[in-house]
C-alpha cells in the first residue's frame, strides 16, 4: 500500500523534532563539557602545531 503525503511528512517531522529535541542538547553537552577540536587559547605554548604520528610497520 503506497503512503500518503501525509504519512511522509509527519515522518520527515517526528525525525526533525527527534533531532532537535535529542541530538541538538547531547552536542551542546558535550561541547560544555569539553573542547574536541582543541580551540581553546594556550599562552603558554609556542606552537600549536602537532606532528603526526610515526607510520606502523
Amino acid at each position: 500500500m503506497p503512503r500518503s503525503r501525509w504519512t511522509e511528512r509527519l515522518g520527515r517531522l517526528g525525525l526533525a523534532v527527534l533531532y532537535f529535541a535529542v541530538v541538538t542538547p547531547a552536542g551542546l553537552c558535550l561541547r560544555a563539557v569539553r573542547d574536541p577540536l582543541r580551540r581553546s587559547r594556550d599562552d603558554r605554548r609556542t606552537s600549536y602545531l602537532t606532528r603526526p604520528a610515526p607510520p606502523r610497520r
